[in-house]
């Protein structure tokens, strides 16, 4: 029955989490900067070298201040900033230790404020010098973190690649590999030629080389799109085995509401919307070992809230409409980085959802309770309840979606229904017509019903008994 929750590819073995990095540790000296002079020595005071920037190190330490760090930044000669940038690993551990350390202290909107004050020049130095910092940190425009991100997997690619067969081969070395392989076939198109892969250009826009991985990719252009649409995986996505596939599936939806930005904006005053998508796996998804609680859920919203965070501050002069689209464990997650009070979305769809931290859609951060969700007939993930509260049943107040498929009422195609826990997102579907109106905020096209908010559900049935015909009454 947990089977159910794999989509495309098989069950992905555990992932195993290194040990956190300390950035004081020594390390050989790496291959200076493409195209960048060999930085010189230190500076010297009273004969002692100067560390330019040692606020950026230890970041462990309770003394470690993110704000001093981005001053030294700031501040630091370019040969500074590029002894520097030599002492951290090329596979990437340091910078996400670091990109951490500064996410807890300097919220998205100041390290926004940060990088929109330094000169143009500053920015080319730090976007070359440490790419993993500048293509993580929430806040920065996204044309600048797919440009560092991309010249930090070739890095991180090349590094790993170059320890394997060696004496300085690590352990988890083949399968690190493996995982930067896949963000780059993501990238490289090389999944045009999938149908419903979608046609628009790909961004990366997050990315964790640490194992077992994390990663956001764009389909569409996320600085500038009228419309954002954030989809969350549930368990057993990971970046080695489903980046591909969601990714493919960003794309397949992005083309679905690029079609209706065009059908509809045709009646409307204006020009036609443009939307990005973003395949967000930007958490750990849990596997068959550890899928019975909500800690990878709990780590998973704050992960989400800060990616939300991220993009309410690289838009604050031009904010876009934003859904979150949730599936199976990704749903849970959801409804806890919505009900934290640190974010909110313009509307929110609960896919196959195994439960709600919240009993109603009420208290979701949900600008003007937009919320809605789908479970289908034979889909044995919903409806279980094995989280909380069921938000396909009517006491919860969302718009329960129609999945059974038909005649669609505007442009008269057939649309198949979406039945199992992973046809929601599958091209040509009822499903997917209804997620590509909810992220262009014409919601009111869709077909559902709407919820009754303190009318008594029934009661959840427990997820390990739970049959298909349990949840059959949905369609």
């Amino acid at each position: 029955m947990l089977s159910a929750s794999v989509h495309l590819a098989g069950v992905a073995d555990a992932p195993t989490v290194p040990s956190a990095t300390v950035l004081t540790v020594d390390r050989p000296a790496a291959a200076p900067l493409v195209g960048a002079s060999v930085p010189g020595p230190a500076p010297v005071r009273d004969g002692r070298a100067v560390p330019e920037l040692d606020g950026c190190r230890g970041v462990e330490a309770t003394t470690f201040s993110a704000e001093a760090c981005l001053d030294q930044l700031t501040r630091a000669s370019s040969a500074g900033v590029e002894r520097f940038a030599a002492t951290l690993d090329a596979d990437g551990d340091d910078a996400a230790a670091l990109v951490a350390a500064v996410g807890e202290q300097v919220p998205p909107e100041d390290a926004a404020a940060w990088w929109s004050d330094l000169g143009d020049d500053r920015r080319t130095v730090l976007a070359h010098a440490v790419p993993g910092v500048v293509g993580n940190l929430e806040g920065v425009p996204y044309s600048v973190r797919d440009t560092a991100n991309r010249q930090f997997l070739r890095d991180a690619t090349t590094a790993v690649a170059g320890r394997i067969g060696s004496d300085a081969e690590q352990p988890e070395d083949p399968r690190r590999l493996a995982m930067l392989e896949q963000v780059r076939a993501t990238l490289d198109g090389a999944t045009h030629d999938v149908p419903f892969a979608g046609t628009a250009d790909r961004h990366l826009v997050a990315l964790d080389t640490v194992l077992p991985g994390r990663a956001a990719v764009t389909v569409g252009d996320l600085d500038t799109a009228d419309d954002v649409s954030v989809l969350v995986p549930g368990m057993l996505f990971t970046v080695s085995d489903q980046l591909v596939d969601w990714t493919n599936t960003a794309g397949a939806l992005h083309d679905e509401q690029a079609t209706w930005a065009t059908l509809l904006g045709r009646s409307g005053p204006g020009p036609v919307p443009t939307v990005a998508v973003v395949a967000w796996m930007g958490y750990q998804t849990p596997d068959l070992t550890n899928f019975y609680d909500l800690g990878l859920a709990q780590r998973g919203a704050a992960h989400l809230e800060g990616a939300l965070e991220g993009l309410d501050a690289a838009r604050a002069d031009d904010e876009p409409r934003v859904s979150v689209m949730a599936h199976s464990y990704g749903s849970t997650t959801a409804t806890i980085a919505l009900s934290s009070g640190r974010v909110a979305v313009d509307s929110l769809v609960l896919l196959g959802s195994p439960g709600s931290v919240v009993p109603d859609a009420g208290d979701l951060a949900v600008r003007g309770t937009d919320v809605y969700a789908a479970a289908g007939s034979f889909d044995p993930v919903a409806g279980s309840g094995f989280f909380g509260a069921d938000p396909a049943t009517a006491a919860f107040g969302a718009v329960v979606l129609h999945m059974g498929g038909g005649s669609d009422t505007v442009t008269g195609r057939a649309l198949a229904g979406a039945l199992g826990h992973n046809d929601y997102f599958r091209a040509g579907t009822e499903s997917m017509r209804s997620l590509a109106l909810i992220g262009l905020g014409h919601g009111v096209l869709v077909d559902g019903r709407a919820g009754d908010p303190g009318r008594d559900g029934p009661e959840a049935p427990v997820l390990t008994v739970v049959r298909p015909q349990d949840v059959y009454f949905r369609d």
